[in-house]
């Protein structure tokens, strides 16, 4: 099948960031207050969840560094759920695929995968914890406030959802997920969240907003005292991010997917497609197919989220780990997301594959979006027969790169 030539874009967003990450988040805890509170020799534990996020490093050594400076004793848990195949080793590997580790930040690891329980929230739902932060004196979390990709509401991924669904591991992800299916993901998180707050020793949050090149757009700190801020800044994190510039299109071409980039692997607020026992959500743009090549070299096996794609490849089905994949879909409700689409030897097959399967049997005409993954979207690639329809995008200027030139595959096939 002949296929159209492609041409990269690249997409300027007016969207400002924090130029000194660390400074930032000095000045944003010692202007707290809070680090009055911690004595010498206090235990702090500092909550690190699943995802590959711009400038968590830095914000993480910053805090580690603060508490060190002050006499406390901080350490590292995982905060992530089901996520690392649901197991302590395996939770550790995860953060240290993202650069958390004694060497990088200074302070130690400790993982333990099973939940402990604290009772039950006001709504009757049992709540679960890391057994290492309920033993110290104090509870720091860092996370990313951005929309969900499983549901909407005005809470979604952030502080609150760390609180409710990261600090219970696997046994409490697994229930927050199953009474969700029937209350709503926004009422049960604020329920179990409530919980963990009055039972644990919360200290504050760290929220980051992402800016759409992958750089940190603003630092926020959040209390007990005033998590319902949240809201705010999940609005703004909704307003700034990153989408394709096209309402419309036959192939979207994803080189990876991952849990160090999306919660499916792939932000399903980007491709606008959902597959949930929630409801199916489709959303702008309208993709009529969608390939993904590979899975991230960070993601640790953990394919969850390969279910929402039509095509793969062998290589990407050869790289899964079912164990973890498994663990981590069906935790959250959701084996569809785990499910294996057509799989083929090479790229060149899944792409005609998936042009054929939508009845275009002259490829030069097809409309193809090729990106890096969903959440570096400030360069992509379309065919030129999109070149006529680029939008105009408020707040988003898009530069032509060059001249289309023709798809170029390797001997084996592959882009």
């Amino acid at each position: 099948m002949n296929l159209p030539k492609m041409v990269n874009l690249k997409q300027h967003f007016a969207v400002s960031h924090v130029t000194d990450i660390e400074e930032e988040t000095r000045s944003l805890i010692e202007h707290s207050g809070l680090l009055t509170k911690i004595k010498k020799g206090d235990r702090v534990a500092l909550g690190v969840g699943s995802r590959g996020i711009a400038g968590q490093v830095e914000v993480v050594r910053t805090v580690c560094h603060l508490l060190r400076e002050i006499g406390s004793r901080p350490f590292i848990f995982p905060a992530m759920g089901s996520h690392g195949g649901g197991t302590s080793d395996g939770q550790e590997q995860v953060l240290r695929s993202l650069d958390i580790s004694r060497e990088t930040v200074g302070v130690e690891i400790i993982s333990e995968a099973a939940g402990v329980p604290v009772g039950e929230s006001a709504e009757g739902i049992p709540v679960y914890v890391d057994r290492n932060a309920l033993e110290a004196e104090h509870i720091i979390l860092v996370n990313r406030i951005k929309p969900h990709t499983k549901f909407k509401g005005p809470v979604e991924s952030g502080i609150l959802k760390m609180l409710s669904v990261g600090l219970g591991k696997v046994e409490g992800a697994t229930i927050l997920h199953r009474r969700a299916v029937a209350a709503g993901f926004p009422e049960v998180i604020r329920s179990v969240a409530q919980k963990v707050v009055e039972v644990l020793p919360f200290l504050f949050g760290i929220a980051l907003i992402e800016g759409p090149e992958k750089k940190v757009h603003s630092l926020s700190l959040l209390t007990k005292e005033n998590l319902s801020e949240e809201e705010k800044l999940l609005e703004k994190a909704r307003q700034i991010m990153a989408r394709i510039p096209f309402d419309q299109f036959d192939l979207l071409i994803v080189d990876e997917i991952g849990k160090d980039i999306s919660g499916t692997g792939m932000d399903t607020n980007v491709t606008g497609r959902n597959r949930d026992i929630l409801g199916d959500f489709c959303i702008h743009p309208k993709i009529h197919r969608i390939f993904v090549r590979d899975l991230s070299g960070k993601t640790g096996g953990n394919a969850n989220g390969i279910g929402l794609a039509d095509f793969t490849t062998r290589r990407l089905v050869d790289k899964i780990d079912f164990k973890t994949t498994y663990t981590n879909s069906l935790a959250a409700m959701s084996p569809e997301k785990a499910a294996v689409p057509v799989t083929l030897k090479n790229d060149r097959e899944a792409i005609e594959a998936a042009l054929d399967s939508i009845g275009i049997n002259d490829g030069k005409k097809a409309k193809i979006v090729r990106i890096k993954n969903t959440s570096e979207l400030a360069r992509l690639q379309i065919s030129e027969t999109l070149l006529p329809s680029i939008p105009g995008v408020e707040g988003v200027g898009i530069e032509i790169m060059g001249q289309p030139e023709p798809m170029s595959f390797d001997e084996s096939g592959n882009l």
